[in-house]
């Protein structure tokens, strides 16, 4: 089996609570974001099977992604997508970084693994460890009232993980953190992301303030020496995120015991073959992980839904559905949700294909 055409699609969209607010330590601190661009490669075959990827970054469109695609498809073109180990390395030979184009086609490679041995997905990772992977939804609101009625909204819909947006001023978010805490039921997960948008100083001054409550922060501040700093003089439990990009740090995080989460978005590493070794980095240690990916539509969620079920429960801290924070389709179906939770389907592949209606004409073809 070999591949014979890669098909780029690109797509719009929009997201559904209207603007999704991304932190940075720039002046403003939180730039918003009302549209995320997502790109999806269809992977052909001279056997005809297909597979799908898809990836997306937060914010606008990643120029990088159609830059890079050109000497990845001239790269992998007559190559076997089944060969992953191959298809990595030479994608990685072809050129370096470049990690959304990688990971879509990786995706792809993936979906036609499954479906040339008529098996799920999540059957080629290890199995199905995880029947049901536990969502978490971010908490927007800021005022107490608003943010009251947003989590018992949630709670109502079966969801038991809530993250808090902070990351503005010290003071508001250690009072927007003990009040989420105070309404909080037992067995309910509450933890605050700050987006890499404290200083050292002021991710002190918060983690030190909430000590006393069952309350993780995630990504305090945007170096690792810094959230290291952070992890050692406070007694605070911590996720980190933004820095988790290749098994090199995955292993220092190990080593210096600097999380008690670990996020492993499949964009940012380059793929669903590199994120289940260094998810497996993580898990082989006891550390739990989030399986996810940056943003996207149901084809990227599908992918999600397979490296979650495919990862241990007592170590699965939780995971998204990407496609459900969107107005707009980039595969069908998608993986069904419910009380809360993950599923995934358990037909060949990834269990999703493209919604060629919704993303029209290719942006880029390669044979």
């Amino acid at each position: 089996m070999k591949i014979s055409k890669i098909s780029v699609f690109q797509k719009d969209l929009p997201y559904g609570g209207g603007g999704l607010a991304v932190g940075d330590l720039s002046e403003e601190r939180t730039r918003t974001f009302e549209t995320f661009n997502s790109t999806i490669v269809v992977v052909e075959t001279d056997a005809g099977l297909s597979g799908c990827g898809e990836s997306c970054p937060w914010g606008p469109t990643d120029p990088g992604t159609m830059r890079a695609i050109p000497s990845l498809a001239k790269a992998l073109l007559g190559q076997d997508p089944r060969d992953l180990l191959k298809i990595e390395l030479n994608m990685d030979a072809a050129i370096e970084g470049h990690t959304y184009a990688k990971s879509a086609i990786d995706i792809a490679c993936w979906d036609i693994l499954g479906k040339s041995n008529d098996v799920p997905v999540y059957d080629l990772l290890g199995g199905k460890l995880t029947d049901g992977a536990p969502l978490y939804r971010c908490v927007m609101e800021q005022e107490h009232d608003k943010m009251r009625a947003e989590i018992e909204q949630y709670r109502a819909a079966g969801y038991k993980y809530l993250k808090l947006r902070v990351g503005i001023q010290p003071e508001e978010d250690i009072a927007l953190i003990r009040f989420a805490a105070e309404i909080a039921e037992p067995d309910e997960v509450i933890y605050a992301d700050a987006n890499c948008r404290w200083t050292l100083p002021e991710a002190t001054k918060v983690a030190q303030a909430i000590e006393n409550l069952d309350v993780m922060i995630e990504q305090p501040c945007l170096t690792y020496e810094d959230c290291l700093h952070v992890r050692k003089n406070t007694n605070q439990s911590m996720k980190l995120d933004e820095l988790v990009t290749d098994r090199s740090i995955a292993e220092r995080i190990i080593h210096d015991k600097a999380a008690d989460v670990a996020c492993v978005k499949m964009a940012r590493i380059g793929g669903l073959t590199k994120a289940r070794r260094i998810r497996d980095i993580f898990v082989d240690q006891g550390v739990k992980v989030v399986t996810e990916c940056m943003m996207g539509g149901e084809i990227i969620s599908a992918a999600v839904s397979h490296f979650a079920a495919s990862t241990p429960a007592e170590l699965l801290f939780n995971t998204t559905d990407l496609h459900a924070y969107n107005t707009e389709s980039t595969g069908s179906p998608a993986p069904p949700t419910s009380n809360g939770r993950l599923y995934c389907q358990n037909t060949p592949g990834l269990g999703v294909e493209p919604d060629f209606d919704s993303l029209g004409d290719p942006v880029a073809l390669y044979e």
